[in-house]
């Protein structure tokens, strides 16, 4: 063999080796989940909504959880469900963002999934069937709109809009919110839900598909963000915006919702949320449901010393007074006012911290863990029994 065969024959051999060990690398990291897939698209109408029946795997950077999710043909995080409500089935709606989605812990440990099991029987040994439907960066805004749509098919006799006054207000507000913008007319009138999720470009073909450049690239930009803008310069990447959290007087914007006095953004916010909790209320009426609101336990509400470490990155928080009850006492009291049976979580997830050391919220994503969801599905049973005869 001359020197020119040996030298192809070398190259050739190595080249194969590379494809080789990045057919390997790629089937270890699809094997270990290391990246999660993307469970999302666009909607003209709510902003965002679910790929129905997408399946893959949710995951994140610290590695808190690796869940399998699938979801189902109309959309939802849920079991297969029909529109058709069965014969002598009791039908519970549960609409809310991403602790309803709860792609953080598995179906069968999802609240809504517990509640149904907590259910059967009750009311004359009644099947009880209760779905779910959250999407993540869903206000009441998307929720109002896809209860309009979609919610009256599924035949449901109850409807409970689950509220996370974390970021629930904010995404109402066409000023506050900057993902998910509601669209008023003149009058205040909800036309629709608008989108601003930016897109994260990546070079398309072989490699867009591959889930080993998808971990290595998130890698460099996490860790090697040096690295990545030489890439981009050589034209193999284009980088997303860095994503930070929107500010206002130095401080991140969702902590207005718990600043006193609150600033009047906040309180057009605020108003704009009654009138979409009164229309959603009405909404369910004209499906001959009854409503009910479940206010979502947060992080900085049950965990003292999340908001403490929270409060001590931001110098400005210093200067300024906050309460985390006033959220909760705004939909409690909007509940009072138009007899709206309602919920607050956060008493029962406090009781519970204090008698367990068992986390009820992931450290870092800030939902709640399987331990939260089973105890949100019993306060749920509680508050059901109490307030919606279920015979």
């Amino acid at each position: 063999m001359n020197r020119r065969l040996e030298v192809l024959a070398g190259l050739g051999l190595a080249l194969v080796g590379l494809v080789v060990a990045f057919i390997l690398v790629e089937l270890g990291v699809r094997v270990l989940h290391l990246v999660p897939d993307r469970f999302w698209e666009p909607d003209s109408r709510t902003g965002v909504r679910l790929k129905a029946g997408k399946r893959g795997w949710w995951t994140q950077e610290e590695r808190e959880f690796v869940v399998p999710v699938e979801i189902n043909q109309q959309g939802l995080r849920d079991l297969p469900r029909t529109y058709a409500k069965p014969p002598g089935v009791l039908r519970i709606l549960v609409v809310g963002d991403s602790f309803v989605e709860a792609m953080h812990v598995r179906l069968d440990d999802v609240f809504t999934r517990r509640l149904e099991r907590l259910l059967e029987g009750v009311g004359a040994n009644r099947r009880v069937e209760v779905i779910s439907a959250g999407v993540s960066g869903w206000g009441t805004a998307s929720e109002f709109l896809w209860l309009q749509e979609e919610g009256s098919k599924y035949q449901p006799d109850i409807v409970l809009l689950h509220f996370y006054p974390g970021n629930d207000i904010k995404n109402n507000s066409p000023t506050l919110e900057d993902t998910l913008p509601p669209v008023y007319a003149e009058n205040g009138e909800l036309l629709s839900v608008g989108s601003k999720k930016p897109e994260v470009r990546v070079n398309r073909g072989l490699l867009g598909r591959s889930k080993a450049y998808a971990f290595f690239r998130q890698l460099l930009v996490t860790r090697r963000p040096s690295w990545m803008q030489a890439f981009e310069r050589l034209g193999l990447v284009r980088l997303p915006a860095p994503r930070a959290p929107a500010m206002r007087d130095g401080l991140p914007v969702d902590f207005g919702v718990y600043q006193v006095p609150p600033p009047e953004e906040w309180l057009d916010a605020w108003r704009r949320t009654e009138g979409l909790l009164k229309a959603t209320a009405q909404v369910v009426q004209g499906m001959g449901a009854r409503f009910g609101i479940v206010i979502a336990a947060g992080r900085e509400q049950v965990n003292p010393g999340a908001w403490e470490r929270i409060l001590a990155t931001y110098p400005a928080a210093k200067e300024k007074e906050f309460d985390l009850e006033q959220p909760e006492r705004w939909v409690g009291e909007w509940c009072a006012a138009h007899q709206v049976p309602c919920l607050r979580l956060t008493p029962a997830f406090r009781a519970a911290a204090e008698k367990s050391r068992a986390p009820l919220h992931f450290w870092y994503d800030g939902h709640w863990t399987e331990e939260g969801h089973r105890i949100a599905a019993e306060e749920v049973r509680k508050f059901l029994l109490a307030n919606f005869p279920l015979s």
